[in-house]
């Protein structure tokens, strides 16, 4: 008698093979997906501490947040001391994008190298919510040789569940003359 697998026994290597890869990739996705999360909150924080340096140095925030101040979120004049006010997806870009000038100039106020952009505003919808890191915008990529310009990005960070492009969100505390940089609400 000849000795050799049966029918059986490769079925049951093959199982278990099954089972064992099934494992690996859950573990490895949800290490992705925290990652992705942890990346997150790291760039929140980097964007929110190279604000405060660049008020600290220039005596100002990168845009005008006077107006702002002067008015509650219904329009009137009152207490100031809880108010906060979120800036629109233009003035957040804005506000990056002055603390990436102003490190360009020699004057570093941040780490801009693992900044994440994007060449659309990160709408899911839009077909073009995926982001790269700064620095490989700015000199191309293997697949597209076109680089980006300033102009041309928005800035954000990696979604933790895909890794599309989500853009910050920064609230402006008007009481205590701060601007906090968060995630959006509906990302994990």
């Amino acid at each position: 008698m000849k000795k050799a697998f049966t029918i059986v026994e490769l079925i049951m290597v093959i199982g278990i093979i099954g089972i064992l890869m099934g494992i690996v990739t859950t573990a490895a996705s949800s290490s992705v997906k925290m990652s992705r999360g942890r990346r997150a909150d790291a760039l929140c924080k980097l964007v929110q501490a190279g604000l405060a340096v660049y008020n600290a140095q220039e005596g100002e925030w990168p845009i005008n947040l006077e107006n702002k101040s002067s008015k509650n979120q219904d329009g009137t004049n009152g207490s100031t001391e809880s108010l906060q006010y979120e800036l629109t997806g233009s003035e957040v870009r804005d506000c990056v994008k002055a603390l990436v000038e102003k490190t360009r100039q020699n004057n570093p106020v941040m780490d801009i190298s693992g900044l994440f952009v994007s060449r659309s505003q990160g709408e899911r919808n839009s077909g073009e919510a995926y982001g790269l890191d700064f620095m490989s915008a700015i000199r191309g990529t293997r697949k597209s040789a076109k680089k980006m310009k300033l102009a041309e990005m928005y800035f954000g960070y990696p979604e933790s569940s895909h890794g599309w492009f989500r853009r910050f969100k920064i609230v402006y505390a008007i009481g205590s003359d701060s601007l906090v940089v968060e995630k959006q609400k509906d990302d994990n």
